[in-house]
């Protein structure tokens, strides 16, 4: 198949794709159309229109998903589109209406329907309908179209730019930078669906003549293959270390079994059509024996998996990590003992699996949030019995289970536990707050410092959240930005004539009147209260905010952040930098 195409070629494929996929290309303009509105009128980030923009995204895949679907009966089946239109409705009003309530697991959520679309249209003419030479043959159109159309709307993309740039600086024209934006929005939304969509060969079931070039056999057996050979010895070079060292497998080792099983199932979605008839070894033998060498890796993932589940609990990733797990489990049984081996389960039955666990009572966000309230249970018990007495690791284990249960909103869901509903009983517009003052309330005592440095880099370590944040400036003459610390010059720690430095080795910022010193800032109160407070993130303003009148001048000191140095044999710990605002008022200027 040729790259570029005719002009002509072009056009007639233009018309044919829409007669084809009115439905879907009609949605893709009509959401370009919607998303350029909203840029040009400052409505992008709005929530609402957030909305409606991941959903038109959503749809384009369903659409196609269920155009080809439709497309292997006989007679016409329309009313199947009806199915992607009432998914994005529902889809639509699932979302939250508030800002604050559009969590992570919306955004998950989205995610995995976007995924199981995309895995859809990579089999859905081959749902009821199976030939592996038709199917390999699709498969190849996918992919060209996908290289043919990301590359003319790049290209075309790249143009439009440069011409308005020339036009911008030669001409002296002003272009809003919004018009960049736009013409990106267009290339992708419209131009990049439209000629992905051309290239979609019909009567897919027909061409069933393998077309199995060299430099994909090339690509298969001396890159591909030899990858998957290289993983495979490092996997097994790990095992026997752990044997070796009698010790449990880390949790990364689960991403390189997971990549290296990815791996192996796209080689043999490459090879399927010629695996039996090809000259070469690799290709010929690597169904069963890479399927046999994958199993005891499998083990290991496992292993690793329920170290980590066992020590934490369950959260999204953990279970997404463990569901994955377990189809890979299931697809390397099927390719060893199942007498048909139709490559079609592997997209199909990961479409159907991102579908299954995003919603239900066994879903990810249902199960992540059941077994952290249990372990926030087991965890509290164990430091009430204690008098509320105990080390860092088990107050930090806690903190980091509200954490997570207040970011999910499912902070109620520890009341009968507690005995009371934290969101009444700390009723403020904040949810950090909330954590913050659970945390507060618990009062618990620590008997020792943490073990590891990197428990110490990140407690010692303390930030606002300056989202939409706004500094009373009243009774003050001049407000500025300041980063205070080994780096940074002279004129970043200056506001008027009066110059701030942080002094090494001390929790005090010293203030100068040109070359003049004229008094100190002493910030030791303020850090040991937050080292008291536990947290280091989202930290309450009062608790970052130090207030002094001298002499001559009224200061207002509001820390955005503070890092710390590593403690040291003393267990002292120092300012090594801030980022702050600084108010003054002179008092004779009053």
């Amino acid at each position: 198949m040729k790259l570029i195409p005719s002009f002509g070629e072009i056009s007639s494929k233009t018309k044919d794709a829409f007669k084809r996929f009115p439905i879907t290309i009609s949605w893709a303009i009509l959401g370009t159309l919607f998303t350029i509105y909203t840029v040009e009128s400052g409505d992008f980030d709005d929530i609402f229109y957030g909305k409606i923009i991941l959903t038109f995204v959503l749809g384009i895949s369903w659409f196609i998903a269920t155009r080809f679907f439709e497309e292997q009966f006989k007679t016409s089946k329309e009313w199947f589109m009806l199915v992607p239109f009432v998914f994005m409705l529902a889809f639509y009003f699932h979302l939250p209406t508030v800002e604050t309530r559009f969590n992570s697991e919306f955004i998950i959520r989205f995610i995995l329907y976007f995924i199981g679309g995309h895995l859809l249209v990579f089999v859905a003419p081959f749902i009821l309908k199976w030939n592996k030479s038709a199917y390999f043959n699709y498969l190849k159109s996918v992919f060209t179209a996908i290289v043919r159309s990301l590359f003319f709307s790049l290209i075309l993309y790249l143009g439009i730019v440069l011409a308005l740039l020339a036009v911008k600086h030669l001409f002296n024209v002003d272009i809003k930078g919004e018009r960049f934006f736009q013409i990106f929005i267009i290339c992708l939304g419209i131009v990049n669906t439209w000629i992905y969509l051309s290239d979609f060969p019909k009567d897919i079931h027909s061409k069933k003549v393998i077309d199995y070039t060299k430099a994909l056999e090339v690509l298969v057996k001396y890159i591909l293959i030899p990858l998957v050979i290289l993983y495979l010895i490092i996997l097994y070079a790990y095992s026997l270390k752990i044997v070796i060292n009698w010790s449990l497998p880390k949790g990364w080792v689960s991403y390189l079994v997971i990549a290296l099983s990815f791996l192996g199932f796209i080689i043999q979605i490459l090879i399927n059509p010629i695996q039996k008839i090809s000259d070469s070894r690799p290709i010929k033998r690597f169904h069963p024996w890479f399927y046999y060498l994958l199993l005891p890796l499998i083990g290991l993932l496992f292993v690793a998996i329920f170290k980590r589940i066992n020590e934490y609990g369950i959260t999204e990733n953990r279970y997404f990590v463990l569901v994955l797990a377990l189809w890979i489990l299931a697809m390397t049984l099927y390719m060893l003992y199942s007498k048909h081996k139709r490559i079609r389960v592997f997209p199909l039955s990961l479409a159907a699996i991102s579908l299954v666990i995003s919603v239900g009572f066994w879903g990810a966000f249902s199960v992540s949030t059941k077994s952290q309230v249990s372990r926030f249970e087991k965890v509290y018990n164990d430091i009430k019995n204690t008098d509320f007495t105990t080390t860092y690791q088990k107050k930090d284990q806690l903190r980091s289970i509200i954490n997570y249960l207040n970011k999910k909103e499912a902070i109620d869901k520890i009341a009968p536990i507690l005995g009371y509903k934290p969101s009444e009983v700390f009723n403020t517009e904040s949810k950090w707050q909330i954590r913050s003052k659970l945390m507060d309330t618990l009062a618990i005592k620590v008997t020792n410092k943490p073990e590891n440095i990197n428990d110490l880099l990140g407690n010692y370590h303390y930030s606002i959240n300056e989202f939409n944040m706004l500094i009373d400036i009243k009774g003050y003459d001049f407000l500025k930005s300041m980063y205070l610390g080994n780096s940074g010059n002279k004129k970043e720690k200056t506001i008027d004539k009066y110059r701030f430095s942080l002094q090494k080795e001390s929790n005090i910022i010293a203030i100068w009147k040109e070359d003049e010193f004229i008094d100190n800032i002493d910030c030791s109160e303020l850090i040991n209260t937050l080292q008291q407070q536990g947290e280091n993130y989202n930290i309450d303003r009062s608790l970052m905010t130090l207030e002094k009148e001298i002499a001559l001048l009224k200061v207002k000191v509001l820390f955005k952040s503070i890092s710390m140095s590593n403690p040291n044999k003393n267990d002292k710990n120092y300012i090594s930098n801030v980022n702050l605002y600084v108010l003054i008022k002179e008092k004779n200027a009053e």
